[in-house]
């Protein structure tokens, strides 16, 4: 008997694991084979797949190709043409470079391989069966190279028992190859699924890329941000902040053209939007990070899909400088979605209460009043029809009006002046209707009074250093693990936000100045969320050129709330037009602090449609 446990594993077993943890289903190994025929220069590569994955995966490209000797060495695990020593690990530029992928993916399949090296007359086919031994003939000449993987996970069951449906695979095979689309613009690429198209896209610049993948409402309301940041390119397509989505999902990154997901960078994308956007809601966009490879080092993660920088602060502060230099582009508009939303919602309150009618009635939930131009609303609990003088101004059909006044606005004019036009009445003492050249807009009195009691305050606390209010008495402030490290080292450069914080102990602070238009807010909650934000993005970054904080600044959104005009509070007409005015001069107008759309802007044309005018 041997007292010997330690033991080396054999080749087949370690590509096994080697596989667990590069191949987790199809679409990582439908990545791994799309980044090899990307770093093979191919300009066309097209997927087929058959039975989600499962039963097969094709991939052909018009690469390099690769020579006999080649194509049989790189089924040896750790076989690469990327790196030759550590230092190039430093400095790598392509997708793949560790040549763990064909290995790996030919050891739970059955791998087919046909090559031909650029310029040569002769092809080879390269056939490896779960794992065994590597089989290699002559094959006739191509141009690049075509890879099957049959019967993915054949000798691991165990795998197999952890995929999803079909659909829930095809779907994961969707988003990598709309990832990797995005990637690299330059290349042609289409994706089949059991003999049928299902993505098809034509070698495109950049922006024509973004806008094909992530589809006509993005366009329709982003823009694309350049700046340069500490020797690194950012080039964003930014969403407008009433254009958002229920989870992160629609948040992309790439870095030097490797698509990857990384929760920092998520948070500083999110804290870019932070006092334009519902908490609970996420931006839509695109960013595309170009940086010296030395900066960053993309061996981190099996299956590529984290990095990690050099100077991570630097990056999410770049991040976060150029959202809001794109949101100070963006003005005052309001995504297209919203007035969707509000006509599908006049289309569907028609058909509910009106079924053969094409005129919406007005309703109300509760017993509000109607104040204003053409007031008649009554005061009990059901509406009255809106009076015919008001019908003629809101729906005035197209003859009646000036030629221009068809013309539908852009969604999205940036730097051009909002016009609002001129209020024709209140509706339930809580939205203003007015009237424009192009149609009517809808107006939110409560959420557009407090962006204007917002921006205010902001502009305030911009003219001068924080202001701070010395506590009565301090405040304790328990901190555990990173953050307390943190708040050890740099508390004294958190007094430039009217903050002023004792070290107690090793996780004990006590909490001695507030900032003084603040001092009435919770005060562990203020300061507990200025900390994370310093954090992320570096004391100088939150606090930009004037040095306040962006947090500090969504904190007045509290102030702003409370000394706002309430949803049921009746304006007089000319109340009504000075609001208006006051939201034509207001930055970022378009949506309140919360993020709720401010205003509703419907066309004629929209409204021709609405009543049937117009199909």
């Amino acid at each position: 008997m041997t007292d010997n446990y330690i033991h080396i594993l054999p080749p087949q077993v370690a590509n096994q694991i080697a596989a667990g943890e590069v191949v987790e289903r199809p679409a990582s190994a439908v990545k791994e084979l799309i980044e090899n025929s990307m770093d093979a220069g191919a300009s066309k590569i097209v997927v087929r797949i058959a039975g989600a994955g499962k039963k097969r995966i094709e991939i052909e490209d018009n690469g390099c190709g690769m020579s006999a000797d080649d194509a049989a060495l790189a089924l040896q695990r750790h076989a690469t043409s990327k790196i030759e020593s550590s230092d190039d690990l430093h400095r790598i530029a392509s997708h793949g470079f560790r040549g763990e992928a064909l290995p790996s993916i030919a050891s739970v399949s059955r791998f087919r391989m046909q090559t031909c090296f650029k310029g040569s007359d002769e092809g080879i086919e390269v056939r490896v069966d779960g794992g065994a031994e590597t089989t290699t003939r002559p094959a006739a000449p191509r141009q690049g190279t075509r890879i099957e993987i049959l019967d993915l996970f054949l000798n691991t069951p165990a795998r197999l028992n952890f995929m999803r449906t079909d659909k829930t695979e095809e779907a994961a095979i969707v988003d990598v190859f709309r990832a990797l689309a995005l990637a690299q613009p330059k290349v042609a690429m289409r994706l089949e699924f059991d003999g049928r198209k299902r993505l098809d896209f034509l070698q495109q610049d950049e922006q024509a890329r973004v806008l094909a993948i992530m589809g006509r409402e993005f366009s329709e309301n982003s823009l694309q941000q350049m700046i340069e940041h500490e020797g690194m390119q950012l080039s964003a397509h930014l969403g407008l902040p009433t254009f958002h989505h229920r989870d992160s999902t629609r948040m992309m990154f790439l870095v030097n053209g490797r698509v990857i997901r990384d929760k920092a960078l998520i948070a500083a994308l999110r804290a870019g939007y932070r006092d334009v956007m519902f908490h609970d809601r996420y931006p839509v966009a695109v960013i595309r990070i170009e940086i010296d490879p030395a900066d960053v080092d993309v061996n981190v993660h099996p299956a590529k899909r984290e990095v990690r920088f050099k100077s991570p602060q630097a990056v999410r502060a770049g991040i976060v400088a150029c959202v809001r230099a794109g949101i100070e582009r963006m003005g005052q508009s309001v995504a297209t979605t919203t007035t969707d939303k509000a006509l599908h919602a006049m289309t569907r309150s028609t058909s509910e209460t009106a079924p053969h009618s094409t005129m919406p009635q007005f309703r109300s939930a509760s017993p509000r009043s109607f104040a204003g131009a053409g007031s008649a609303m009554s005061s009990g609990g059901r509406s009255e029809k809106v009076s015919p003088e008001l019908q003629r101004l809101l729906f005035r059909a197209p003859h009646e009006v000036q030629e221009t006044d068809t013309t539908y606005d852009a969604p999205f004019d940036i730097g051009g002046a909002l016009n609002l036009g001129h209020a024709l009445a209140q509706l339930h003492c809580c939205y203003i209707v007015t009237e424009t050249e192009q149609g009517i807009v809808l107006v939110d009195q409560h959420a557009a009074h407090e962006r204007i009691n917002y921006e205010k305050l902001k502009s305030q606390l911009c003219q001068g250093s924080v202001s701070t209010q010395m506590l009565l008495t301090a405040v304790s402030f328990p901190l555990q693990g990173e953050p307390a490290a943190w708040l050890h080292d740099h508390a004294p450069q958190l007094e430039a936000f009217g903050v002023c914080i004792d070290v107690v102990g090793d996780e004990s602070f006590l909490i001695r100045s507030v900032p003084a238009m603040l001092n009435a807010e919770p005060v562990q909650a203020l300061v507990a969320e200025l900390v994370e934000a310093c954090m992320l993005l570096g004391v100088d970054a939150e606090a930009g050129d004037n040095g306040l904080a962006r947090i500090l600044e969504r904190w007045l959104g509290n102030r702003a709330c409370k000394g706002s005009i309430k949803a049921g509070r009746a304006l007089l007409p000319e109340e009504q037009e000075n609001l208006l005015r006051e939201m034509e001069k207001t930055p970022n107008i378009a949506q309140c602090n919360h993020g709720r759309p401010t205003y509703v802007r419907l066309s004629l044309n929209e409204l021709d449609r609405l009543f049937g005018r117009k199909e």
